[in-house]
C-alpha cells in the first residue's frame, strides 16, 4: 500500500493509474472520490495551450490538489509506470499547479507547452489531500490519479539503435532504443543459428522516445549450450534495419 507520512498518522493513498496506452478513471474512498476526464489528453506538440482535463471531487470535503507532469519509466517488455523523480514542468505544465477544489465541484485543468519539443509523452500526476484535518483521528484518505498526456509530432521521425542480443529470464532479447519522436511500435523478424536454429517474428512494442525496449526472440528452453548468431530485421514505421549480433548459452 502506498502511504504518505504526516505528523500524526500514516495516510492511505487511494490510487488510480493509466499507462501510455491504457485508460483509467477515478480514485475512490468510501465517502466518494476524485476522478479525471478524459483519462488521456492527446494533441499535437506545439507551444501554448495543448488541452485540458476535468477534475471531479465527489468527496464531502475540500481537497488541496497538486498537479505535476512527470516522465515515464519503461521496462524492456514495454510496460510503463510514472517516474516519481521526474518533473517535466520545464516543457509542459498545468496553468494552475496547486489549488483547492470544493466538495461536489468539477474543475478544468488546462496545460501549456512552454518549451518546444517535437513530441512529448508524459504522466499527469494529480494528488488531492483534505484541507481540514485538524483534530481528526483515524484514517484520512489522500487521492492520487495518474493520467496521461500525449503530444504527438507534427512530422514523425523514425530512428532507433539496436544492442547486442542477450539472454534474460530464459528468453533471447534484442535491445532497441527509440531515438525517434513517435510511439509507433518497433517489431522485427529474426533467424537464430548455431548449435540449434530457429526463426520467427518478434512481437511489436511501442517504445517511448529515448527509452530502451527488448524484442523477444523466443525462449532458450531446449536450446543447446554454445554460441549463437542472430540475423534480424528491425522495423519502425518506414524505417527498416538489418542487424547481426550473437549471444552465448552457458
Amino acid at each position: 500500500m502506498l502511504s504518505v507520512k504526516t505528523r500524526r498518522i500514516a495516510v492511505p493513498m487511494v490510487v488510480a493509474c493509466v499507462g501510455v496506452l491504457g485508460s483509467a478513471g477515478a480514485a475512490h474512498a468510501q465517502s466518494g472520490g476524485l476522478s479525471v476526464t478524459p483519462a488521456s489528453l492527446e494533441n499535437r506538440a506545439k507551444l501554448g495551450t495543448v488541452g485540458s482535463l476535468t477534475l471531479n471531487n465527489t468527496t464531502k470535503e475540500t481537497l488541496r490538489v497538486t498537479v505535476t507532469v512527470r516522465g515515464w519509466k519503461q521496462q524492456l517488455n514495454g510496460t510503463v509506470v510514472a517516474d516519481p523523480r521526474s518533473n517535466l514542468t520545464r516543457y509542459v505544465r498545468a496553468t494552475t499547479r496547486t489549488f483547492n477544489i470544493g466538495a461536489g465541484v468539477k474543475r478544468p485543468i488546462s496545460f501549456r507547452m512552454v518549451r518546444r519539443q517535437s513530441s512529448l509523452y508524459a504522466a499527469v500526476d494529480i494528488l488531492g489531500k483534505p484541507t481540514n484535518t485538524k483534530g481528526r483521528k483515524g484514517i484520512i484518505p489522500n487521492y492520487r490519479l495518474i493520467s496521461k498526456l500525449r503530444l504527438n509530432p507534427a512530422k514523425k521521425a523514425y530512428n532507433f539503435r539496436t544492442g547486442a542480443a542477450q539472454v534474460r529470464s530464459g528468453s533471447v532479447i534484442l535491445p532497441v532504443r527509440n531515438l525517434g519522436n513517435s510511439l509507433d511500435p518497433i517489431s522485427g523478424t529474426y533467424r537464430i543459428s548455431g548449435p540449434a536454429s530457429k526463426s520467427g517474428n518478434a512481437a511489436a512494442i511501442s517504445a517511448l522516445p529515448g527509452k530502451l525496449i527488448g524484442l523477444n526472440l523466443g525462449a532458450t528452453r531446449g536450446m543447446k549450450k554454445g554460441k549463437y548468431t542472430v540475423t534480424a530485421t528491425v522495423k519502425q514505421g518506414s524505417k527498416s534495419t538489418n542487424v547481426r549480433t550473437s549471444f552465448t548459452i552457458r
